[in-house]
């Protein structure tokens, strides 16, 4: 039995405005071009005419195993239609994990799974600090796992000396703890790393970027001096003056879901400053919470690149998209998450284009 293409087009339109919109459409269409792939080819874009069963033969040289390619495709959800423009599949998803290639879709017994530090997040509005580290007894400016830190909360998050050599206007503002601070509490240790602005105009603010460098334990409580506390986990260099945020959860088991539906958006930061980024570096995304993306998503990178363009240099319109590397969403805000690169098969930028479908 052969299974018939239509002769149409599906148009995938998105609502709302967004640092998606400013930096170019937000409709899919990136699947509906012509793609230059580099290396071995692992998936179709469907022309009129094409089926399921004659991608097949094509492709693997049985017309039969046809539901072995429908069963890479999730989006597909009816076998008998399949669109000019879609994009099909030839191979499960894989990833590295240094024994060879692993299915994304495998067990959570198996790497389906990674455990990462979320690393940074950007937050909409700015966040309240509740504490911050003032000192320490170790005799190094750099602090990490282990180190003994004092710190304080509220009014108390400065020393006298430092309320003294600091303007008031000057110092980081700190709001009192929403409830009384314990021996045991657990606080994130945060830097803020500056804020996410416009393309079109820099003076419009989108976002303000925090880095996460730990995470700390209060051991002891004192009336009279700062509180003790312990670093007990450090991503990045901590340094006195560094900011406490209500404790969540850095280190994330995430197991990769499918998504429930086709969306554009862009890489619009990272965590740490670089100009080209690949495998488990980390980027930030203009998507969160209130686009109905989760933890566990996943985008395919694309870019519009001539192979001797500059990097990061505006491309002729002409360029066909060229799909390049995942990125897995760690970490989910309100209007922004956090992801990590698992493939790449060139550098990525600030600025590229990201792409999840319904059903991947």
């Amino acid at each position: 039995m052969r299974l018939p293409a239509l002769n149409s087009k599906r148009l995938f339109l998105m609502a709302g405005l967004s640092l998606c919109t400013l930096l170019g459409s937000s409709t899919v269409y990136a699947q509906g071009v012509n793609y230059v792939q580099r290396g071995k080819k692992d998936f179709h874009k469907v022309e009129d005419g094409d089926t399921l069963y004659d991608l097949s033969g094509r492709y693997t040289g049985d017309v039969y195993n046809w539901p072995q390619i429908w069963s890479y495709n999730p989006q597909i959800t009816n076998p008998h239609w399949i669109y000019p423009g879609d994009i099909v599949y030839l191979k499960p998803p894989y990833k590295q994990d240094g024994e060879g290639d692993v299915p994304l879709a495998a067990s959570s017994t198996q790497s389906s799974d990674l455990h990462v530090a979320v690393g940074g997040f950007i937050a909409k509005d700015d966040i309240k600090y509740v504490g911050r580290i003032a000192a320490s007894p170790k005799q190094a400016n750099l602090l990490s796992e282990h180190d003994t830190v004092w710190v304080g909360f509220g009014d108390e998050a400065y020393t006298d000396e430092e309320k003294e050599n600091i303007k008031e206007d000057d110092r980081v503002a700190v709001k009192e703890s929403d409830s009384e601070v314990k021996v045991g509490d657990t606080f994130a240790i945060v830097r803020p790393a500056g804020t996410v602005t416009s393309e079109f105009d820099e003076d419009e603010v989108l976002g303000h970027k925090y880095m996460v460098l730990g995470t700390l334990k209060v051991q002891e409580i004192s009336d009279k001096f700062l509180d003790t506390a312990v670093i007990t986990q450090s991503w990045y260099e901590i340094e006195r003056g560094d900011l406490l945020i209500p404790y969540e959860q850095q280190l994330k088991q995430v197991q990769i879901i499918q998504s429930e539906q086709d969306l554009v958006a862009h890489i619009v930061d990272t965590v740490e400053p670089r100009t080209a980024l690949g495998e488990y570096h980390y980027v930030m995304v203009d998507k969160g919470a209130e686009d109905d993306v989760r933890v566990g998503n996943r985008f395919y990178v694309f870019q519009r690149q001539e192979g001797l363009q500059k990097l990061g240099k505006n491309t002729d319109s002409k360029i066909p998209w060229e799909r390049i590397g995942q990125v897995l969403l760690i970490d989910v805000k309100e209007n922004y998450s956090t992801g990590i690169i698992i493939d790449s098969s060139r550098e990525l930028l600030v600025g590229d284009r990201l792409e999840m479908y319904n059903g991947y």
